[in-house]
């Protein structure tokens, strides 16, 4: 089966912290609960992308401490896994991720296989057979490479930084990747260092800086989403459910939001179906353990609406 999205991005083992509040710097903070999960902004898009009946290629770098259990995880769900990597002497990638009552998170990344990134030959065999591209965490010389292939210019492709945006990126080279994407994700301080790149406090004006720009989709937490297109801006409503644990919310919204574009909706219904899924996501800890269907989704994405 020939994929409809093509995720990049990393395959994580995620430890989650739970603390009352963060501390400042030179400071401490007991650490209320902790607990590991399988995670990684790539696995996390492509897995649930994948339950909900998108088919879905990761392309991902890992070392062989990869656990058996993630792969089947992902397997099981229908994830296309031939440009998931193994690295000969790295590790696979691992983040602590604290995070506090206000539901404010720091992260800490060790990169793993994912460190070298940039010098690793392409993986395009599932980028060529999707219809749309998105470029999440990871090198950013290694996607600018790989959005200027002839062979991708006429797909769909999204640019999704997320916390990388603030310190892997630059403004040179994210000015340049922009020029060959057509779609941008980023929460509201994603939005905001995307804007200060090109010079901008307008999302407007960010959007037409870029010819190939069609959308600028700002998740919101549990406001919802703001879609930017250029002829109108919509307000997408959160789900009201019971915050269990916010990692991976943004990640489940993407995969209700690709499910929406396989389904052939508009970028309102994409939206709803994107705080849909996400709304699963933050019910229990970790990003991987509430992984709920199509139908599940489309069910309380009417009810958004």
């Amino acid at each position: 089966m020939k994929p409809f999205l093509c995720v990049y991005g990393h395959t994580n083992i995620d430890h989650i912290l739970r603390l009352k509040e963060l501390p400042e710097r030179n400071t401490s903070s007991n650490v209320l609960s902790k607990k590991s999960f399988f995670g990684g902004t790539g696995a996390n898009v492509a897995t649930m992308a994948s339950a909900l009946g998108v088919p879905t290629a990761l392309v991902s770098y890992v070392g062989k401490d990869l656990p058996p259990d993630f792969r089947r995880l992902m397997e099981s769900k229908g994830v296309i896994l031939d440009e998931v990597v193994e690295v000969e002497g790295k590790e696979t990638p691992t983040v602590w991720i604290a995070t506090d009552e206000s539901e404010d998170q720091v992260a800490y990344v060790f990169q793993g296989a994912m460190a070298d990134m940039g010098s690793y030959p392409l993986q395009v065999k599932g980028a060529k057979e999707a219809l749309a591209i998105h470029l999440m965490t990871g090198s950013p010389d290694y996607y600018i490479k790989l959005l200027t292939q002839p062979s991708m210019l006429r797909k769909r492709r999204a640019l999704d930084p997320a916390q990388e945006i603030h310190h892997v990126w630059d403004a040179e080279r994210f000015r340049k990747a922009m020029e060959f994407t057509d779609m941008l994700f980023c929460n509201r301080n994603e939005l905001a260092t995307a804007m200060r790149y090109v010079g901008t406090g307008d999302p407007d004006v960010l959007l037409r800086t870029f010819r190939e720009m069609q959308v600028i989709v700002n998740t919101l937490g549990g406001q919802g989403a703001r879609i930017y297109t250029k002829n109108e801006v919509l307000d997408v409503p959160a789900a009201k459910v019971k915050v269990v644990d916010p990692t991976g919310a943004g990640d489940a919204f993407r995969a209700g939001f690709y499910a929406g574009l396989y389904h052939g909706r508009g970028w309102m219904d994409c939206g709803a179906l994107g705080c849909a899924a996400a709304s699963f996501a933050v019910s229990s800890p970790g990003s991987l353990t509430s992984i709920p269907n199509w139908d599940m989704v489309e069910e309380r994405a009417r009810s958004l609406l």
